[in-house]
């Protein structure tokens, strides 16, 4: 688990201010907690833990002398500079059920002779935080044209610690071949040609 450097927010300056100087605010919320914390993370340090994680990612907050587990709820960015804007955290409790999702993430891509569409980039699902996945893999090595997953097909389905929440016979890729719609054109101009 990635350990998470922050401090309380400077509440003097706002958002854009603490952007200007190359901090990125966030907050931490939870049911334990009396209220929300303002925090903020060095752009460098955000930087360096987006590479890895994402939405629904486990981290260990360290603000201050206190520690806190807790799950990476969304990265907000600017639409037109796509410039990380705020970071926002949920604590997380040993016995509590929590919503999160999984990024799906296709190893191998290159080695497929079709064309991959993958209609499904994440899975929503609710466990305990132990049993908090962030990525599912999915190696495409030795998928043929005509191939194709649903959930059911993936472990996190037959995970009894996990409960999906997106129906069980979603399509996440499927592998076409590339050649068709060449063919179709190809008749297509052959029926022109005789009308």
């Amino acid at each position: 688990m990635f350990t998470l450097n922050a401090e309380n927010r400077n509440t003097g300056l706002k958002p854009k201010q603490l952007r200007r100087k190359g901090t990125i605010p966030g907050v931490l919320y939870g049911k334990d907690l009396e209220k929300s914390l303002s925090i903020q993370f060095s752009g460098a340090e955000a930087t360096r833990f987006l590479k890895s994680n994402s939405t629904g990612s486990k981290a260990e907050l360290v603000i201050g002398d206190k520690r806190f587990t807790a799950l990476l709820r969304e990265a907000t960015y600017k639409p037109a500079t796509d410039e990380l804007e705020h970071l926002s955290f949920q604590m997380l409790l040993a016995g509590e059920i929590v919503t999160s999702t999984a990024r799906i993430v296709l190893v191998n891509r290159d080695r497929v002779s079709g064309m991959v569409q993958q209609p499904q980039s994440d899975i929503s699902y609710r466990a305990l935080p132990s049993h908090l996945i962030d990525r599912i893999e999915i190696d495409l090595e030795g998928m043929k044209v005509g191939s194709s997953i649903r959930i059911s097909d993936l472990d996190i389905a037959k995970n009894p610690n996990i409960e999906i929440l997106n129906p069980l016979d979603t399509t996440v890729l499927s592998i076409a071949d590339t050649r068709k719609p060449v063919e179709t054109l190809e008749i297509d101009d052959e029926a022109s040609k005789t009308e």
